[in-house]
């Protein structure tokens, strides 16, 4: 009896340890990568008109298409800018996003005394996923990781740009005011409110929420500005979210239970800031949708973005790691909400290959795979401050609950083993009288 107890001890615990441990960033699948490069195959449609859309290389069908807001169809927002010099290769071009205000004046003259809220200037365009792409139905229970590899305009305004998201899931939470995922950017550091990025440097915002709790975070730890390319991995295992910044670790939130982003019939968008207009109806210029008032646009270049289901190492990640795919696949076609299958979702790509960091070497005599980039010179390798964190700081998102299922099961099977461990020992003092 007392071998068979001890054993039954052994073995919960040791399923306890495991039921409770985040998901393995071993585990991670890619859900969706964009190379937003001039490069036959990564995109389909006129740069210089509306109908742009960007193919996921991983072959999931998360592809990305344009979307227009206000007067944005009079303007040249999307161009072809120089290539990234940062992470793991280089590229001979990227999307250049114009969404600044000097170029909306133009078609939305600005009255003094608007509120952000009110739609001054907030004429563009974005990206979004297409309707019906397997990860608007994702749920990322395992936690979720995205790279990013992105430079920063200097015509950014502190008025017009502030808050903007770089990725972030459509739809605004009524009850917090905010989008259920965005990563974003911040106020600039020392300029008026008018003032633009130039010389200037602003810092990351990292909000995650649903109807009863709230994270959403200010990394002001290390700023950045429009000095060069920068790679940000934010990467979660459903308990903790860790940003790191051109390879280095920035903040880790611990104690966050992950919470469910999904909506089949909201997408997921690139370039775009949102908030509720609920209070501001009578003064909204572009619409008050369901998804959320478009109130700030991006303005900068991205070079690559890849999502991946579940945690990844920062030495996994396009810093270090190049990822290239034997074939292209064709531009997805949108289907409605309810044609994508959970299954759908769960497709593992067997086209794709990751190889280490090129050398020097190798990125010297490295072919070039461009149709049409430009040819000026890419950008100085001149790097954001440098910072060192502090280590890891506790987020405000322990309000409620949601805690994580592998958690819950790791402490019920926990508390079994403790009774066993009673057990054990009364069956030990029995035997002694």
């Amino acid at each position: 009896m007392k071998k068979i107890i001890l054993s039954v001890l052994l073995f919960s615990l040791l399923i306890g340890c495991v039921a409770a441990f985040p998901a393995n960033a071993e585990d991670a699948k890619v859900v969706a990568h964009w190379k937003f490069q001039n490069v036959n195959g990564y995109f389909s449609g006129d740069i210089d008109k509306d109908e742009l859309q960007f193919v996921d290389l991983s072959g999931n069908g998360n592809d990305l298409v344009t979307k227009v807001v206000g007067n944005g169809a009079q303007l040249d927002i999307f161009t072809w800018d120089t290539g990234s010099d940062k992470g793991a290769s280089t590229t001979e071009s990227a999307l250049k996003i114009n969404n600044t205000k000097v170029l909306a004046a133009a078609v939305d003259p600005y009255e003094s005394g608007e509120t952000s809220y009110s739609g001054g200037y907030t004429s563009g365009k974005y990206l979004e996923t297409i309707k019906g792409a397997p990860m608007n139905i994702n749920e990322f229970e395992d936690g979720i990781s995205v790279d990013i590899i992105f430079k920063l305009s200097p015509e950014l305004d502190n008025e017009y740009n502030r808050y903007t998201g770089i990725f972030s899931r459509q739809g605004v939470i009524e009850d917090q005011n905010e989008p259920p995922f965005s990563i974003a950017l911040c106020e600039w550091d020392n300029d008026p409110q008018t003032g633009t990025l130039n010389e200037n440097k602003t810092w990351f915002q990292f909000v995650h929420c649903d109807d009863v709790q709230k994270v959403n975070n200010e990394l002001d730890e290390i700023k950045i500005g429009a000095d060069g390319w920068h790679h940000l991995l934010v990467t979660t295992d459903g308990f903790s979210i860790t940003y790191y910044i051109d390879g280095e670790p920035l903040r880790t939130f611990g104690d966050i239970p992950f919470i469910e982003v999904r909506d089949p019939n909201y997408s997921w968008e690139i370039g775009v800031g949102r908030k509720s207009g609920t209070g501001h109806e009578s003064d909204c210029k572009n619409e008050n949708v369901p998804e959320g008032l478009i109130r700030r646009l991006f303005a900068g270049s991205i070079a690559e973005i890849r999502v991946m289901d579940g945690p990844i190492e920062n030495e996994d990640s396009l810093y270090y790691k190049t990822v290239n795919y034997d074939t292209i696949p064709a531009p997805a076609t949108p289907k409605n909400p309810g044609e994508i299958t959970e299954t759908e979702t769960e497709t593992e790509t067997e086209t794709e290959t990751e190889t280490e960091a090129p050398t020097e070497t190798e990125k010297e005599t490295e072919p070039e795979t461009n149709t049409e980039a430009e040819t000026t010179d890419k950008p100085a390798d001149t790097e954001a401050e440098t910072k060192k964190p502090t280590d890891t700081t506790s987020g405000n998102a322990n309000q409620g609950g949601g805690a994580n299922t592998g958690l819950i099961i790791g402490i019920i099977v926990g508390a079994l083993a403790v009774i066993c461990v009673i057990i054990f020992i009364i069956l030990k003092v029995k035997k002694k009288k």
